[in-house]
């Protein structure tokens, strides 16, 4: 089902080496007895209502080939929720002017000439009367089988295995999860999952290891849906900003509302058209127009928009423990919003990640990582309209609730506009350029400017310190590239949902019977949540090195019941590299006849 041609691009230099998961049973078995096991899988990505191929491979130093009585493996999917929220009727001490003056590089850097007292605030942050913390794990369903007995590992075996997956949905794996964890946290919250691949080694003297040697994919399905234009109608609203307790920013808020009253702006807005509707599918062109309206005349003018789409997790989990849905109320460990979070990319080998790991041509320059998924272009009052068409990145997140929280993917509208010189040159007294007059207008003015394009406008050296982003979006719902005319069961519907079957050799008949999910939610312990979220440091910005120095620090150092989460290397790569490596003749196709046995050891020749 997933052996189509991989998209090959990339942007920067990236090596995917083979990687291994290792362990030394040292610290679980006499000393004299050491033995190092090493331990590889690759697999076909899971999805829905199909039956996934894998291999394991185990390799161990020639003196411990006797030592391994069984090597079993195991899937399983844990999920991740942690939550920090301020106890009822708790109040944060205030950042408070010190006695202290500011010296002439902090006056610049703060953009202040007072010096904040930030200690009182910052104690509160650790102060466990205040807040509240859980984290827990759920523990979905695991499913393993043994694919070795008593080997004979004098060299590395391979051996072959299936995962058979009801039809139900599962969500999506994200490829990663940027956590944003510094110290001290404030109102904080996050989530992840992964699906896990574990290598049980039983060893002759009775004792046994688990290797977390790998993670996959889970692709989940859509079901088809009609598409046709519709057309949304909607207001601008300024750019959210993150919320940080700092007075300065608080004092720039002050400035630019006394520079440029939000009473005196414009108001703009939107009529949105999408070609396929409300619907858009991974991988595919989107089409549209955009027409701006003008409500309100005032100081702004039209400058230019961007289209794009974007994904959003929201932390439902978190925010009904904590009971407070206002994003105005949040600071998420300056994030801005602690119950919403950007989404990176669904996991999947057919992104511009891995696409070196395929390329033929070592000299093809290599495309960017992250490609442009946007479309900018002018807007004026003049000329408001402006049609785009974008490409739908393949790796795009489906809409997808999950226990801890939920996918949702959006039409993003990013529109600037003007205000003039002299609101400008008040907000930023002083920087003198802004008191010069331009005229980016001409052709010629761009043959005087060194970075403009020949034949092209100069571009004004004042529009970034005139410009405001407003910002507008409208839901629009994914659909996957697999979508299915069999409707799916929700992993999470009420019925209960049924657990995958992983079994020894090439088995591609599904089961008679597949056995019900039976999740286990396991709390963490105290003393690990309190050693992550309540650690004690600064939030003071003038201390940006001493903040970088603690982050990098706890990162390494705090408990992270994630840290296995992403062990070992993404098993679909190393499925997709064997069957590249077949069809180009570097590596000699392996005979996979389907049998209801093990097909047995099988050497790793090199």
């Amino acid at each position: 089902m997933r052996t189509s041609p991989v998209s090959l691009v990339l942007t920067a230099t990236f090596g995917v080496c083979l990687a291994s998961a290792e362990l030394s049973s040292a610290d679980t078995k006499p000393a004299d007895q050491p033995c190092t096991v090493r331990a590889w899988v690759r697999a076909e990505d899971l999805s829905p209502n199909h039956v996934s191929r894998g291999e394991l491979r185990i390799k161990v130093p020639r003196e411990c080939a006797q030592q391994i009585t069984s090597v079993a493996l195991r899937l399983q999917l844990d999920e991740f929720g942690e939550v920090k929220y301020l106890k009822e009727g708790a109040v944060l001490p205030q950042v408070h002017p010190s006695n202290e003056s500011a010296s002439t590089e902090y006056s610049d850097w703060m953009g202040s000439d007072v010096v904040y007292d930030y200690q009182a605030y910052d104690d509160g942050l650790s102060n466990a009367e205040l807040w509240t913390i859980n984290a827990e794990e759920r523990k979905a369903w695991a499913t393993e089988a043994t694919l070795l007995r008593n080997p004979d590992l004098s060299e590395p075996i391979i051996t072959p295995f299936t995962v058979a997956m009801p039809a139900v949905n599962y969500p999506a794996a994200i490829s990663s999860n940027y956590r944003s964890l510094h110290d001290p946290v404030a109102r904080y919250s996050f989530s992840d999952l992964s699906y896990q691949y574990l290598a049980i080694v039983q060893f002759v003297d009775g004792h046994s290891q688990d290797i977390p040697i790998g993670y996959t994919a889970f692709i989940p399905a859509s079901e088809t849906h009609v598409q046709s234009p519709f057309t949304w109608n909607l207001t601008f609203g300024e750019k959210a900003q993150a919320r940080y307790n700092n007075p300065s920013q608080k004092q720039r808020e002050e400035e630019e509302e006394k520079c440029l009253p939000k009473n005196q702006r414009s108001v703009f807005s939107a009529e949105v058209t999408l070609d396929t509707g409300k619907f858009a599918a991974q991988g595919q062109p989107l089409k549209g127009r955009v027409i701006v309206h003008q409500l309100k005349n005032g100081t702004t003018t039209l400058s230019d928009i961007t289209v794009g789409v974007r994904s959003v997790a929201r932390e439902h989990w978190a925010q009904q423990q904590d009971g407070d849905s206002s994003d105005s109320a949040c600071s998420r460990s300056r994030s801005g919003q602690c119950h919403t979070s950007a989404v990176t990319r669904q996991l999947l080998f057919e992104t511009n990640l891995y696409s070196t790991v395929f390329a033929e041509d070592d000299n093809k320059e290599p495309q960017h990582l992250f490609p442009d998924s946007n479309a900018r272009g002018p807007i004026t009052s003049s000329e408001p309209h402006f049609s785009f068409e974008i490409q739908v990145p393949r790796a795009t997140p489906m809409e997808f609730v999950s226990y801890y929280s939920s996918i949702q993917n959006l039409l993003e509208l990013q529109l600037s506009v003007l205000y003039p010189p002299e609101v400008a040159k008040c907000m930023h007294p002083k920087l003198d350029f802004l008191d010069k007059e331009e005229d980016p207008t001409t052709t010629e003015e761009g043959l005087w400017d060194t970075w403009t394009p020949v034949g092209k406008s100069a571009v004004s050296q004042t529009k970034f310190y005139r410009s405001l982003t407003l910002e507008a979006a409208v839901p629009i719902t994914i659909l996957s590239s697999d979508s299915s005319e069999q409707p799916m069961a929700h992993y999470l519907s009420p019925d209960g949902a049924l657990a995958p079957v992983l079994r020894s050799g090439w088995r591609m008949d599904m089961p008679a019977l597949f056995p019900p999910a039976k999740p286990v939610i396991v709390v963490e312990g105290i003393a690990n949540t309190t050693a992550r979220l309540m650690q004690s440091g600064t939030t003071d910005p003038a201390q940006t090195m001493q903040r970088f120095m603690n982050m990098s620090r706890f990162r390494n150092e705090f408990p992270d019941p994630t840290k296995s989460y992403r062990s070992g290397s993404y098993v679909g790569v190393l499925w997709q590299k064997k069957i590249v490596a077949e069809e180009r003749g570097i590596w000699p196709p392996r005979k996979e006849q389907v049998s209801e046995k093990s097909e047995g050891q099988r050497p790793f020749y090199v």
